[in-house]
């Protein structure tokens, strides 16, 4: 242990530097394939070195999601309309889910207090400040915000129930499966079940959000019009 522990400090390791390793490990291999014993390699120090500044596998990950999560820019109050503000907030949420596949599940499946998940929490709240809610309802409108991002994101990173990213092939026996029912709601829709695009979706999965609220709040709603494309 001490020879571990002083290798460690002679690297000038530090708990930033082992959850900044951590990342580009997931990024790469992701979180199935990864461990302390694997992450003391990649640094080239002995597994107790970790300890100094981890005090376990569980805590490494939540500081691993706390870093991916503080990397986000979220859009600044002063950037156009609340309904802007949502959508900019949203993609870029999206954006670092993309930019981070492997390890991303891991921002939205582990419970964190951290001060990037309150920022995160925060700035959710300021995108629908102007709309004068109560705080009760601004809360429920951040939960189902939030529903909504982490399902459609878990989807399009592979970790929920897909249909979609099918060959020709694969979505014309998709399409009989379905049709075979016989049920009518389930035929109608068979050719649109058996494929999916993820930009569509999420533009459509967000856009009823915000025209659900403002019809709520008892705003106008813009039409999506000024909608940006992730």
């Amino acid at each position: 242990m001490a020879r571990g522990t002083g290798r460690g400090r002679r690297l000038g390791l530090t708990r930033e530097k082992v959850i900044a390793a951590a990342v580009v490990m997931i990024d790469r291999d992701g979180p199935d394939a990864f461990s302390l014993r694997k992450l003391a390699t990649e640094l080239d120090i002995e597994n107790m070195s970790l300890y100094n500044h981890v005090p376990n596998k569980e805590a490494l990950l939540d500081g691993v999601a706390e870093a991916i999560l503080a990397r986000i820019d979220f859009p600044d109050l002063g950037d156009g309309t609340w309904q802007d503000r949502i959508r900019a907030h949203a993609a870029a949420f999206r954006a670092a889910a993309k930019q981070h596949p492997k390890t991303f599940p891991l921002v939205l499946t582990r419970p964190t207090q951290s001060p990037a998940a309150l920022e995160a929490i925060r700035s959710t709240l300021a995108c629908v400040a102007d709309l004068n809610l109560t705080p009760g309802e601004s809360v429920h409108v951040l939960r189902s915000y939030t529903a909504f991002m982490i399902g459609t994101i878990m989807r399009e990173l592979g970790y929920a129930i897909y249909l979609g990213a099918m060959d020709a092939d694969q979505v014309q026996q998709r399409t009989a499966e379905i049709a075979a029912v016989r049920d009518p709601l389930l035929v109608s829709a068979a050719p649109y079940l058996a494929v999916s695009d993820h930009d569509v979706e999420f533009d459509y999965g967000l856009e009823l959000l915000i025209s659900g609220l403002a019809v709520r709040a008892g705003v106008p709603y813009d039409g999506g019009a000024s909608a940006g494309r992730s």
